[in-house]
């Protein structure tokens, strides 16, 4: 299950009468039997990705931040609705990265599965996580996956909200078992920041650990914004949610220049890429030109894209790139044109952040991760690419020489079918190579000039 993963305290009786005393609401275990619904039986040919209990919904984009104290610092906890799913048990899951730092570091990374049944229950499918020491993962326990060595689906959230009902979230034997009883409704919560949210208050335990019980409240139509041990002493406070389908450009956090390891954009530096398509050979000359253009009031730089195709020009675009503080390198806009026979065709694609409703998307993220998805440009019907970190460390050989710890991503468009495609991008290089979805037509990078 998504945790904050704070520290719980021992506390002094049977868990599952803790979870019936903690709030006059509950029923206890006495009279369970009377108020606890059976559970839905688990069906896989019903489930699918989209999610969107009111409790529970999961919109691509969808970013929470989380903070607490705890004993060895400040705990934060960034979870990410990822664009791309997972298959599990036959069944597409949306995949969810639950990433956990204690004073800045890296702790632990998950990635959840999760699916939907047609009566709103969310199942829980599985999860790979790894926890961090010094930035190496030193244990990969707790991760399992529905169907595989015995593991078992649960429920995550149910349709229905009835007080005393309790149920398995998660089974596989000695590893991850863990359990959840709807507590309480309409439960007044107030933040430290004095936002008051009414909540569903849900107990979560596991007998691997008997003398662990934590609390989670949560509020239609945000999700989690509170979870506390059973005294209320450790607590993790929702402090943000955010859409990345409508950035906020503020100029102020925008650098001169761009120098993201991945996508270094130093002006006189031409790049000159070639490759084999079905229609012949391909070439592609990429130069970052010294010119910059001012977008929603930030200095883009101003890059050049040829595209030939047998040595006929058959695409020419004017792209326009901005970085911020932290790293991140945006996608501003673009001025594109099709040619045919040297004669320009359409200009189909084209788009600027801030017209017509176009907006910025990210082009390479300042630290990419493996599970970060994120959308590169918008512009409705005309420009929606979005991208996936699929891999890290990856080698690539190509013409212009051998690089090592590259960045592996999946980029495609909800505009075109089987527009799938995989570039690897390199430290101080950028792109390196180029193949359509399944591997085929790949597009390397054959020279580096520099004026």
């Amino acid at each position: 299950m998504n945790k904050n993963h704070l520290a719980m305290l021992i506390v002094g009786f049977f868990i599952l009468f803790i979870v019936g005393c903690g709030n006059s609401s509950s029923n206890g275990s006495s009279d369970r039997s009377s108020n606890d619904p059976q559970e839905p039986a688990y069906d896989a040919i019903q489930l699918f990705a989209t999610v969107d209990n009111p409790y529970f919904t999961l919109t691509p984009g969808t970013r929470w931040l989380y903070e607490g104290e705890t004993e060895e610092g400040t705990e934060t906890n960034e979870v990410f609705v990822s664009h791309l799913t997972r298959n599990v048990d036959g069944v597409d899951c949306r995949i969810v990265v639950d990433r956990v730092f204690l004073e800045g570091d890296l702790i632990e990374e998950t990635f959840d599965w999760y699916a939907q049944d047609p009566a709103g229950n969310v199942w829980y499918m599985g999860e790979d996580s790894a926890e961090y020491e010094n930035g190496i993962i030193v244990s990969t326990a707790g991760s399992w996956e529905t169907a595989v060595d015995g593991a078992e689906a649960g429920i995550i959230m149910k349709a229905d909200l009835v007080v005393g009902d309790s149920y398995q979230q998660e089974y596989y034997a000695g590893e991850a078992e863990d359990m959840a009883e709807i507590v309480a409704l309409d439960v007044p919560v107030t933040l430290s920041d004095g936002t008051a949210y009414t909540t569903v208050k849900i107990a979560e335990w596991t007998p691997l650990e008997p003398d662990v019980l934590e609390y989670k409240y949560y509020t239609e139509g945000v999700g989690v914004v509170l979870e506390e041990d059973e005294d209320g002493e450790e607590r993790s406070e929702l402090k943000s949610i955010s859409l990345d389908t409508t950035p906020s450009i503020d100029p102020a956090d925008f650098v001169v220049g761009v120098d993201n390891p991945y996508f270094p954009l130093t002006p006189g530096t031409t790049y000159h890429f070639e490759g084999e398509t079905e229609d012949g050979t391909e070439t592609n000359d990429v130069v970052v030109t010294s010119d910059t253009r001012q977008i929603l009031g930030v200095t883009c730089i101003v890059v050049e894209d040829r595209v030939y195709l047998e040595g006929e020009l058959i695409e020419e675009t004017f792209d326009w790139y901005a970085q911020d503080k932290e790293g991140n390198v945006w996608y501003m806009g673009e001025d594109s044109a099709e040619y045919e026979n040297g004669v320009k065709v359409s200009t189909a694609g084209s788009w600027e952040a801030g017209v017509d409703g176009a907006q910025p998307g990210i082009i390479m993220k300042a630290n990419p991760r493996v599970g970060d998805s994120y959308r590169q440009e918008y512009y409705a019907g005309e420009a929606e690419d979005m991208a996936a970190v699929v891999a890290v460390d990856q080698s690539v050989s190509v013409a212009s020489g051998d690089y090592n710890g590259c960045i592996k991503t999946l980029e495609w468009t909800p505009l075109t079918a089987d527009s799938e495609e995989y570039k690897y991008l390199c430290p101080d290089v950028g792109l390196a190579l180029e193949t359509l979805g399944d591997g085929s037509e790949p597009i390397g990078l054959v020279e580096i000039e520099i004026n």
